[in-house]
């Protein structure tokens, strides 16, 4: 069996176990690992769309990314829910009072994932397979270096200004390259490299937790007649965001320096 429908079966298994429960109640858990498995399979059918385009990657992922999309709203609000209670000099009372309007759009959001569930998708959730696709194991391998180079090549020549669009489309790209990276982990001597994602795994945490808070600050901004609950959150949600994408421009603009110096001297340890 080709490597990449070994990853593939695995994943879409997994994939399809955590949409039944998430179907069956609003999961943080679930909710959380079935979006990263869309992330996974978007990376890996990219992929298989860069080496033969016609098999048409985009219209193969739009089911799976339709109810990723549609649940997104609900993982917002648990992860806007649980940051707030993290936050400092927040009254307690303020912290219920916030997490319980947040509950109410996270029932809201939830309702309409179910309809579209209901009305608009085929679970479980199936993609052909790589072989059926006509793509051979060695075709494939061959590959790998130049998309994953192409890849690291685009975060490394980011811009470490921008808005928070800019940033966010980083990280995007640092999560494609991960999930590109060990979809090949079952592949004989195609073993993930450990210490390249553990230089990035430093820039993914600090731009995850920035945009955690844009989301939850966002979140916060919408809510209606709690404008001055909200201030002191979204004041301090300002901050923090302002510290981490700070830190995530020093830590890219080194990573950045490594990487160069690697290139320069493949033989050296970056």
């Amino acid at each position: 069996m080709n490597c990449l429908d070994q990853y593939r079966g695995k994943l879409l298994t997994a994939i399809n176990r955590n949409l039944r429960t998430v179907v069956a109640a609003a999961d943080e858990e679930a909710i959380h690992r079935f979006r990263v498995g869309v992330k996974r399979l978007t990376a890996l059918y990219r992929f298989l769309g860069e080496v033969q385009p016609e098999i048409g990657a985009k219209r193969l992922l739009k089911p799976a990314r339709r109810l990723s999309g549609s649940v997104s709203k609900v993982r917002d609000g648990h992860i806007a829910r649980k940051l707030l209670a993290e936050l400092p000099g927040l009254k307690m009372r303020s912290v219920i009072s916030l997490q319980r309007a947040i509950d109410e759009g996270i029932r809201r959001d939830y309702d309409i994932f179910r309809e579209l569930v209901g009305t608009d998708i085929r679970i479980p959730l199936r993609l052909p397979t790589v072989s059926a696709l006509g793509l051979s194991e060695s075709r494939l391998l061959r590959h790998k270096a130049p998309a994953l180079e192409q890849l690291l090549g685009d975060i490394v020549g980011a811009d470490d200004r921008g808005d928070a669009e800019h940033w966010h489309g980083i990280r995007i790209q640092l999560k494609r390259y991960h999930h590109t990276l060990e979809a090949f982990d079952l592949c004989p001597g195609h073993r993930r490299d450990e210490a390249e994602l553990s230089q990035i795994g430093m820039l993914e945490q600090l731009l995850g937790d920035w945009h955690d808070r844009v989301i939850t600050a966002e979140i916060l901004q919408t809510l209606p007649r709690r404008e001055k609950q909200c201030a002191p959150a979204i004041a301090e949600l300002d901050r923090q965001q302002a510290l981490l994408l700070g830190s995530a421009r020093i830590y890219l603009a080194k990573y950045r320096l490594r990487k160069a110096a690697t290139w320069r001297d493949p033989g050296g340890t970056g």
